[in-house]
């Protein structure tokens, strides 16, 4: 019996406690509890004072646990993207037909491709679309214009007519050895195998790329013969050392060769301020003292001809080089100059005028 009064007692002040934190109910079921194991104890005191409080959805104890437990919940991540960014996405990589990524006709003009080309760019580019797989959607847009503004890959491509086929043909290409001829260039000569989509959208848009963030880079193809660690064997601390000390023995070897600098450069710059031209083409070189330069090379002796032959020599090279480029970027703009490769025709260093 005296273990029941206990009892009671102690639910008396759970009870007590519950009552001064506003938890009415559980202060009623204490309540009842020690009246239960003790009839004769007095509970009006402790009755009245629960019914003076609010109820139980009133609870501040409560709330401010519900809200605890509200704050901690993650907030739901907000889409970057629309369903329209992703049906056009998913419809760019389902399709296997150039023409139909573009949304065009196979007798379409190459005005025609620029223009699709144009709008479906800024739809499909990653740094617009957030979209999943909106990067290969993007390139795939990219080698569609590649392929069909040039009209030997186009050619080539309507004969084969699937995407996978064709860069399976061009894959196998690539693959064997070419041969070039060094004057007689044709105009797929001046591009190289490697296939930068965010380089064509550049070209193609001009200052407009800065619409965008920061620039991407993608390659379609690894190089053909990927660099390998190469594993150093030291067979003892001698060699280690003397590996260590190699770079310093160059250093001093080279201070104590003999060096001569270029006789002449076909671009002025600090040191080469005193134009000269050949006799032959009248071709423009700087040098860097005239009087030595004369005395050196005289005007008739056989030095100066085999000079001005490496001058145009030189200076062909360099106008085929610039050319390349001029032809690279007109392909993806029609309205870039190419001065290299028209006086590359007007000096009669083609034997007929280079397309473009």
């Amino acid at each position: 019996m005296d273990g029941n009064k206990d009892d009671a007692a102690r639910c008396l002040r759970i009870a007590e406690a519950a009552i001064a934190s506003g938890d009415k109910e559980r202060a009623l079921r204490f309540i009842k509890m020690a009246k239960r194991l003790n009839p004769s104890l007095s509970t009006d005191e402790l009755a009245t004072a629960c019914e003076n409080l609010d109820s139980v959805s009133e609870n501040p104890s409560l709330s401010e646990k519900q809200k605890a437990v509200d704050h901690d919940k993650p907030e739901p991540e907000k889409k970057l993207y629309t369903e329209e960014n992703v049906e056009l996405v998913r419809n760019i990589k389902r399709n296997n037909d150039y023409y139909t990524i573009l949304g065009l006709e196979k007798n379409c003009s190459v005005e025609e491709i620029r223009k699709a080309y144009r709008k479906l760019s800024l739809k499909v580019h990653p740094d617009k679309n957030k979209a999943p797989g909106s990067e290969e959607a993007f390139k795939k847009v990219s080698k569609a214009f590649t392929c069909l503004s040039d009209g030997n890959s186009r050619s080539q491509y309507d004969q084969v007519g699937l995407v996978d086929e064709f860069d399976h043909i061009q894959r196998q290409s690539a693959s064997r050895p070419r041969r070039r001829r060094r004057y007689n260039t044709t105009r797929n000569d001046f591009f190289e195998d490697e296939f930068d989509p965010d380089e064509i959208f550049r070209a193609f848009f001009g200052q407009q790329r800065e619409m965008f963030g920061a620039t991407r880079a993608y390659r379609t193809r690894q190089a053909r013969n990927p660099p390998r660690e190469e594993e150093v064997n030291v067979a003892g601390p001698a060699c280690l050392t003397i590996i260590q000390i190699l770079p310093f023995l160059l250093l001093l070897l080279l201070a104590y060769l003999p060096f001569s600098e270029p006789d002449y450069s076909l671009h002025k710059s600090q040191s080469y301020q005193v134009p000269k031209t050949t006799e032959n083409m009248e071709i423009s070189f700087y040098v860097r003292s005239s009087s030595a330069f004369d005395e050196k090379f005289p005007l008739g002796s056989s030095a100066r001809a085999n000079l001005d032959a490496s001058v145009i020599k030189e200076y062909k090279s360099f106008l085929f080089q610039s050319c390349r480029i001029e032809l690279q970027r007109r392909r993806w703009n029609k309205k870039m100059p190419t001065p290299h490769c028209n006086e590359l025709h007007e000096r009669g260093f083609v034997d007929r005028q280079i397309p473009i």
